[in-house]
């Protein structure tokens, strides 16, 4: 009689990052308004799901990386250093990312935590960062407890809602208070 050995489970793959691709637009708009709409962070009908989809004006106007799982597309973040156009919170000093996305399969697979160890490498690497600055909603208390176990802390007082930077807002539209967290890089 032969006896098999125990079968031992794969490792789930190690996501791999890198910059946006072209063919990878779909995919990232696709990840990103599952993230915030099937999360529940904002309305299906909200007028920012256009802004969630618009991956190619994203990539017109600032750095886009991605994360790969066994070749796919699982999350992306846009990196936002001061003098941005998209840059929402930087202060002089600080490296900015925003729409940090991971697609709901790929939760908890080490997605979010390794872009953040690329974007906070990044800011390490250039002259003048002291700190990364990042905002965040709410109701994204998993993303908050990521961030906290990586040493971000809460910056209530720069704290901000849509209609600080978007006067004529329609009231309907705030989805603020919108939440800073900063990691202090010294």
């Amino acid at each position: 009689m032969t006896e098999t050995a125990p079968t031992v489970p794969t490792p789930p793959a190690r996501p791999q990052v890198r910059p946006l691709r072209p063919e990878d637009h779909e995919a990232v708009a696709a990840l990103t308004v599952a993230s915030y709409v099937d999360g529940g962070h904002i309305a299906p009908g909200s007028r920012y799901v256009k802004t969630l989809r618009d991956v190619a004006g994203r990539a017109a106007r600032a750095e886009v990386l991605v994360a790969e799982v066994d070749g796919q597309v699982a999350g992306s973040v846009v990196l936002t250093p001061l003098g941005s156009p998209m840059a929402e919170t930087a202060a002089p000093g600080e490296y900015e990312f925003r729409m940090l996305a991971v697609h709901p399969d790929h939760h908890r697979r080490g997605v979010a935590r390794t872009l953040m160890a690329v974007i906070e490498e990044r800011a390490r690497a250039l002259p003048g960062i002291e700190a990364i600055a990042l905002t965040t909603m709410p109701t994204m208390t998993d993303a908050h407890r990521l961030y906290e176990a990586l040493g971000y802390v809460r910056v209530p007082e720069r704290d901000w809602y849509l209609r600080d930077v978007i006067p004529d807002l329609d009231p309907a539209d705030e989805t603020g208070p919108f939440l800073v967290y900063r990691l202090p890089l010294a």
